[in-house]
């Protein structure tokens, strides 16, 4: 296996990192994905259970879906922010947010009153590991946490690559890298200014593919300045 492997859906990256213990999986799909997930693993001859470590960059239910499913399938330890806890026990997508792009309100509005895209499984992460502890130190994984698309996303290096979940993107509806729901657009910003003054130059985002982290400097004031619009008001 090469040392990422994306085993998610079309829409949605659930990336396979391995780790001198086992492999750490980032995120999972919705609820509904996780059959195609077991599919994948053993197209590619990987046993369930060498997840080791399940990394939650963010609650919504694209990222948190089969969450319950595969910590209770294999044993694995979730590593999380604190923050993630209200949220992951609640079991259902914050909408208080603003869209980056207006032609797509409408969609949203749907998708927003779709129950199987808003909700999953709740989980109680009472016994997660707080990523800020840096449990993977030792494996060279270091996390950092930034905001914006929610209050609290998690972030990560390994090597020379920076995994950032939602905090920027390039897939189906995104504009200029901008994640389609915001939260907090200065906060966001901030972030990305964070991004590009850190090492490591490739970005693995949790929708579309990766790409060079310069790439992202062209589009921080565009971010900055672009006129959002609430989901719900």
């Amino acid at each position: 296996m090469k040392n990422v492997l994306n085993l998610g859906s079309f829409y949605m990256n659930s990336y396979l990192i391995r780790l001198s213990d086992g492999l750490l999986l980032v995120d999972t799909g919705y609820p509904f994905d996780y059959k195609r997930f077991l599919k994948k693993l053993k197209k590619n001859n990987i046993e369930l259970s060498s997840i080791r470590y399940v990394v939650l960059t963010h609650v919504h239910a694209d990222h948190a879906g089969f969450l319950k499913n595969i910590l209770a399938d294999t044993g694995a330890t979730l590593i999380c922010l604190p923050a993630h806890r209200e949220r992951l026990l609640a079991g259902v997508n914050k909408k208080d947010v603003y869209l980056s792009r207006r032609s797509l309100f409408l969609l949203n509005r749907i998708s927003a009153a779709t129950k199987r895209l808003q909700t999953f499984p709740p989980v109680d992460s009472a016994c997660a590991t707080d990523a800020m502890t840096q449990p993977l130190a030792e494996q060279g994984v270091t996390f950092f946490a930034l905001h914006g698309h929610t209050d609290a996303d998690l972030c990560f290096r390994v090597d020379d690559k920076l995994f950032v979940g939602d905090i920027c993107m390039n897939g189906a509806g995104a504009i200029g890298y901008s994640p389609l729901w915001i939260e907090d657009n200065a906060a966001l910003v901030q972030s990305w200014k964070e991004l590009l003054a850190m090492e490591g130059p490739t970005l693995y985002v949790g929708h579309g593919k990766p790409f060079p982290k310069s790439e992202l400097k062209g589009f921080v004031d565009k971010q900055e300045k672009r006129k959002l619009c609430k989901l719900f008001k």
